[in-house]
C-alpha cells in the first residue's frame, strides 16, 4: 500500500528496508520462533510474534464485546492515509480480511494494521496521531452476520 505518510528519516538519513523485513517476517511467521532481532548498520529491530490462532492469539481471541485488534509494536497511530484524507475505516463499516484499518509509525517505518477477519467495526479505541504501546487495543470488531 502506498500512502502519503512517510516515516521520518533516522539520524543517519536512511530508512529501514520494509521489503526485506517483510520477507523475513513472512518466512518466520509460520515457524515456532516467537522473537527475532535484526541488526544492521542502519537499524536494530526486534519483532515478537503472537501465538498462532490455535494458541488463542490476542488478535483472534473473542472478547465479550467482540474481537479486538491490538498494536503489535509501540508507535504513533494514523487513521487515514494522509493528513486531511478520509479515514481507512469508520464506526459501523464492514471490513474484509486483510483490509487496512490504520497505520502505525514504529521505529521510523509505517506498519499497516489489517483486519484479521471479515467483520464490522464496533469501536475505534484510538485517535489519529495518538501514541500506543504494544498490546494496546486499537479497535474492536463484531461478527458480520450478513
Amino acid at each position: 500500500m502506498i500512502t502519503n505518510r512517510e516515516p521520518t528519516p533516522t539520524a543517519k538519513g536512511t530508512r529501514m528496508d520494509l521489503d526485506r523485513i517483510s520477507k523475513i517476517v513472512d518466512h518466520l511467521s509460520g515457524s515456532a520462533a516467537r522473537d527475532i532481532r535484526i541488526r544492521t548498520e542502519e537499524m536494530d529491530l526486534r519483532i515478537s510474534f503472537a501465538p498462532r490462532s490455535s494458541e488463542a492469539s490476542p488478535q483472534t481471541a473473542q472478547a465479550p464485546s467482540g474481537q479486538t485488534v491490538e498494536a503489535a509494536l509501540p508507535g504513533l497511530v494514523y487513521l487515514s492515509p494522509s493528513p486531511g484524507a478520509a479515514p481507512f475505516v469508520s464506526l459501523g463499516d464492514r471490513v474484509q480480511t486483510g483490509q487496512t484499518l490504520m497505520l502505525i509509525e514504529a521505529m521510523k517505518s509505517m506498519l499497516t494494521v489489517t483486519a484479521p477477519t471479515d467483520a464490522i467495526v464496533a469501536e475505534i479505541c484510538v485517535t489519529d496521531e495518538s501514541q500506543v504501546d504494544a498490546g494496546d487495543v486499537l479497535l474492536r470488531l463484531k461478527e458480520d452476520a450478513a
